[in-house]
């Protein structure tokens, strides 16, 4: 535990004894609200985690060791476009959500690094690699992206595969199936011609592919799915998919093209979807799957937007199989999956190109976003990484929701932290308002156009009412505010919990806990940056009921007021909850 956190701890073991004896009058609960400007906003890492951007690796993929033989068992490796002119190196952690370590000085070597003789060699545009462990035959497979020698614009990119017996490598160029360093996964005269059988185009006689993602369906088939650039037609790109006879050799009878960028399907007289309007990039694809009502359903997820843009966004696409037929969601359908809002965030720049990790079946996003947060550019790209659920939008139909991006303090995984979110276990009610299922349903609202998302609203001050069963250790609150600026908060009034404590019960209380407006509020307009809460850390307590007063103020405080149209400042109408989350066990 580091200085800064030891300090928060000890604020917390002040006041353990207070709750002696609490028979009789509540007790004023001895808490910590994680506001700690003075220190750099440290918080409680062993319970919460925040993307503060620390990885330098844009195109992240994350995968866990599961091989128990291997001494990396149970570590997360991560991979992404780290050294784009040599390779790439390997990074690794034990939680996924925390600091990442760079394995190479460790091994003194570059997870892949090409030698003379390879088709990149001395020509960069190393990118996007992505990893799969076989454990049929206990090897590790990377597919990455490289610049072709033959091509004297360097134009011209194809896929390549390399093989490791360990996750952080050496990975080295597969031989299997007729490949060999010099040769690439796909041979270019063989794609120019199945693209000229079918339509489709190629830059000068050059058939460009990058991003690619190796994907194993329910039934065990092998598929690689990457994007193929068009630079004849303005440089746009399309996702294509790929059975694979085996790791090294795809079956090009199955190849099809999967999107098509500005469209919501492949075909003709495709509509063009409303968040894609102008787009002329489909990369970074990544698919998962779903039973739904006894069969499988397949959601392509990819980037649209251009690397490079503050709007560099995720979609999500669904189809029943792994090569289609997909459509694209439309954006009240759900389609964002990760993105700005219309560009709308001054928190966050060009959340995208990512991959799904599950941990004890929960789905978890990580992705890249710029460092320069307020307008992005082609500058540096960090790691972050958000909570996934399924849900069901108006339509009943199940899609892909994220949590994110967020740029705040989120629950640690509760395999590694030790507490879950118990909230959703306990019975709500409330003394007025509305939604109140929206208070435990695991999502936080994000964007301004999802509505299927809901908050929990009232039109006065209104109490919630938390109850469990039997006792339960609590150790943190998070109340998360509104996405609406005018429905927000201004602070948590009174929280009053039912408690068991040394062999006497009683009340503790907290009053007026804080929510960060210095942090959550946007720095030049009356607007919410979302996913913020209120949080409120103790030492760990037997919990039976907790009781939450949300106040709507006639006035609210200065530098946080509601203006109408004209300027004149108004009394609030609404107050707002996204959610509630109770950790404890």
């Amino acid at each position: 535990m580091n200085k800064k956190i030891a300090g928060i701890a000890g604020l917390l073991m002040t006041g353990v004894l207070l709750l002696s004896g609490c028979d009789g009058a509540p007790v004023a609960l001895p808490y910590d609200d994680q506001i700690h400007p003075e220190m750099d906003n440290a918080y409680i890492e062993e319970l919460f985690f925040r993307n503060d951007l620390f990885t330098a690796t844009p195109d992240p993929c994350v995968f866990q060791v599961t091989d128990e033989s291997s001494p990396e068992f149970g570590y997360y490796y991560l991979f992404g476009t780290s050294d784009p002119d040599t390779g790439f190196r390997a990074y690794r952690n034990k939680d996924l959500t925390g600091k990442w370590e760079d394995v190479t000085p460790e091994y003194n070597y570059l997870a892949f690094q090409p030698t003379a003789g390879h088709f990149a060699y001395g020509k960069g545009g190393f990118w996007a690699p992505e990893v799969i462990y076989d454990s049929d035959d206990g090897l590790y497979y990377m597919y990455y992206s490289g610049t072709v020698g033959d091509d004297p614009e360097g134009l011209h990119r194809m896929i390549g595969v390399a093989v490791a017996e360990n996750p952080y490598g050496p990975y080295q160029p597969a031989t299997a199936d007729g490949l060999s360093a010099s040769t690439p996964l796909f041979d270019n005269a063989t794609m120019v011609d199945w693209c000229e059988e079918n339509g489709e185009e190629t830059s000068q006689g050059y058939f460009n592919c990058i991003d690619p993602h190796p994907y194993v369906a329910p039934d065990g088939t092998k598929y690689l799915y990457f994007t193929h650039e068009h630079r004849l037609n303005g440089e746009t790109s399309d996702i294509y998919g790929v059975e694979m006879e085996s790791w090294t050799k795809p079956n090009l009878e199955t190849m099809k093209v999967l999107t098509r960028s500005g469209y919501y399907t492949v075909g003709d007289n495709a509509e063009v979807p409303d968040y894609e309007q102008g787009n002329t990039t489909n990369e970074g694809v990544w698919m998962t799957h779903k039973q739904v009502n006894g069969a499988w359903k397949y959601y392509l997820t990819l980037s649209i937007n251009g690397y490079a843009d503050k709007s560099y966004t995720v979609i999500q696409a669904i189809g029943d199989s792994p090569l289609g037929p997909f459509r694209k969601l439309t954006e009240a359908e759900g389609g964002i999956l990760l993105g700005t809002d219309h560009e709308t965030f001054d928190h966050i720049s060009g959340s995208g190109h990512h991959s799904f990790v599950v941990v004890d079946d929960e789905i978890w996003m990580v992705y890249h976003e710029h460092l320069n947060r307020e307008s992005g550019g082609t500058g540096e790209r960090d790691v972050a990484v958000d909570k996934v659920v399924w849900t069901k939008n108006n339509d009943g139909l199940d899609v892909l929701y994220c949590n994110g991006p967020t740029w705040s303090l989120q629950p640690r995984i509760a395999k590694y932290s030790g507490y879950k979110n118990i909230a959703p276990e306990s019975t709500v009610k409330t003394s007025g308002g509305k939604n109140a299922e929206a208070l435990t349903d695991g999502m936080l609202s994000i964007y301004s156009n999802i509505d299927y998302v809901k908050e929990f609203e009232a039109d006065a001050t209104v109490t919630i009412t938390m109850s469990f069963s039997e006792y339960r250790e609590v150790t943190a609150l998070m109340v998360y505010n509104s996405k609406v600026f005018d429905h927000s908060f201004v602070d948590v009034k009174r929280i009053e919990m039912d408690i068991e404590h040394e062999g006497a019960t009683g009340v503790a209380y907290i009053d007026n806990l804080k929510f960060d407006w210095d942090f959550y509020k946007m720095a030049t307009a009356f607007a919410m940056r979302p996913g913020g809460s209120s949080v409120a850390v103790f030492n760990p307590i037997k919990v039976k009921e907790i009781r939450i007063t949300i106040e709507l103020p006639v006035q609210r405080p200065e530098g946080i007021e509601i203006m109408d149209d004209y300027g004149a400042f108004i009394a609030q109408k609404v107050v707002a909850v996204s959610e509630i989350v109770v950790l404890g066990k």
